[in-house]
């Protein structure tokens, strides 16, 4: 019995089917725009490797497997390319892979981890995890690198997995608040920022395509569940899944 798989499901987690298992962890899940693809990351060779996977067909390709860390996938709006995590020259990166030809650039050059890379609706900006100011904050930077990284986050001294609502005009990340992690929203027009939950471990935030919802994942006594919760952080439903411990939730993009 596979102890990892990745599954596809409804929105409210029926019709649950598995797309890959393994004995080793399957991490990080990034949707092609165009609902098509997957990508992720396997340790199914023991090492970091990142896949894409065709849903109709099955078929997959590795295309990340270089020496040190290959991690967080992230597809841009036009699916041309990812951006991904590398650490192949000693330090964590981030770097812009074409898919067409799997040429690489190199985006962030920082003596910093740097991780956990997301895209602007347009293309135009990168949003990554950086520990460059010696905790962990959102930073954003031009995609095509010409111009210096940005700090976005300053409440809480830890937030990170950053992404974009589909207007651009806001992110949700994960927030430390007092030894706690917990989802959080912030408006970059008006710079204020809301606390969306109340968990100790809430984590992998995920916007609904509508921008209406977030989907997370929570610890629930000894168990980890996948829950919703509205923007303005009153509605919150967790949804029923399979047995087991449900992590790193992605949101289809619209059909």
């Amino acid at each position: 019995q596979p102890q990892y798989t990745l599954q596809v499901a409804d929105y409210d987690g029926a019709n649950a089917i598995s797309i890959a298992q393994s004995k080793e962890p399957i991490m990080s899940p990034a949707w092609s725009p165009d609902g098509q693809q997957i990508g992720y990351v396997s340790f199914e060779h023991k090492v970091s490797e990142i896949f894409i996977q065709t849903l109709k067909t099955g078929e997959r390709k590795s295309v990340a497997k270089f020496k040190g860390i290959n991690g967080s996938p992230a597809w841009s709006p036009d699916g041309k390319q990812l951006a991904i995590t590398l650490s192949k020259d000693g330090n964590s990166d981030i770097y812009i892979l074409t898919l067409a030809n799997l040429s690489l650039r190199k985006l962030t050059q920082s003596w910093a981890i740097d991780t956990e890379a997301a895209w602007s609706p347009d293309g135009t900006q990168i949003l990554f995890t950086s520990d460059r100011g010696r905790l962990p904050q959102i930073y954003v930077m031009p995609t095509n690198g010409q111009g210096s990284a940005k700090r976005l986050t300053f409440d809480g001294n830890y937030n990170a997995r950053g992404s974009f609502s589909a207007d651009g005009k806001k992110i949700v990340m994960v927030q430390g608040v007092q030894g706690k992690y917990r989802i959080a929203l912030l408006d970059l027009v008006t710079g204020a920022n809301t606390v969306l939950t109340d968990g100790s471990q809430d984590e992998s935030p995920s916007f609904a395509p509508n921008g209406q919802a977030i989907i997370y994942a929570r610890r629930k006594g000894d168990s980890e569940v996948l829950s919703t919760v509205s923007l303005d952080g009153l509605n919150k439903l967790d949804i029923q899944s399979a047995a087991g411990k449900v992590r790193e939730p992605a949101w289809a993009p619209r059909k």
